[in-house]
């Protein structure tokens, strides 16, 4: 008679626990998958396997790929209001904040794979049989919202439109990153992500405004 097979389950943990552990081990690992080989040739068989799971068990969290993706981008979108709250602690600028900001996108793009998953499904998300958050959407907005700070306190040369630079600052952080990945898997897209960024802050600035952080002591930003 073949014996069951073990009981994967740590001793005493509860089943809530258990849960959320086994649910992040496939999140995880599906967004190793599609950030490897895209969202098309990834399958769950893949994906369970490098969870460790059962596919029955990322069925019970996950009806389809599509839902897994879908949390993926989701994750990774609810991270981006934190990343400006810890920037505006460290940096008295905007400019300066949104340059801090865009660069630790950057090293996520490059270290983390939720990230990493989440730029390749937006390039992919016609092929997502599971409606996924918009890109662009929040950054813009939150961004609209920061220059128009940075105008009131005339960081910003006079007569720049904050919504304009907004949408501009964006398309420029996705054009640099994706040129960074079609051309170097990333490999440097901090180094690209920060000269981009030194680019744009010295034409918007206002005179004397720019990189006045360094001259307060603020620490900037360390890859």
């Amino acid at each position: 008679m073949t014996p069951p097979p073990a009981d994967p389950r740590t001793p005493g943990e509860p089943t809530q626990e258990r849960a959320r552990r086994t649910r992040r081990a496939i999140a995880l690992a599906a967004a190793e998958c599609f950030a490897e080989v895209g969202y098309a040739v990834a399958t769950t068989s893949e994906i369970a396997a490098r969870a460790g799971v059962t596919k029955g068990a990322l069925a019970f969290h996950f009806p389809a790929k599509a839902a897994i993706a879908a949390a993926i981008v989701e994750e990774c979108y609810e991270e981006w209001p934190s990343l400006i709250q810890e920037a505006t602690g460290r940096h008295a600028r905007v400019v300066d904040l949104l340059g801090d900001v865009f660069a630790r996108v950057a090293a996520q793009i490059r270290e983390d794979p939720i990230v990493r998953a989440t730029v390749r499904l937006q390039a992919e998300r016609s092929q997502v049989a599971e409606p996924m958050r918009m890109p662009y959407v929040d950054w813009i907005a939150t961004s609209t919202t920061l220059f128009r700070t940075a105008a009131d306190h005339g960081e910003l040369r006079p007569g720049l439109d904050p919504a304009a630079l907004a949408r501009a600052a964006i398309a420029g952080f996705v054009g640099v990153q994706h040129m960074s990945g079609v051309l170097n898997a990333h490999a440097d897209v901090i180094e690209r992500v920060t000269e981009w960024w030194a680019v744009m802050a010295a034409g918007i600035a206002a005179d004397g405004a720019e990189g006045a952080d360094a001259a307060d002591g603020t620490d900037d930003h360390e890859s």
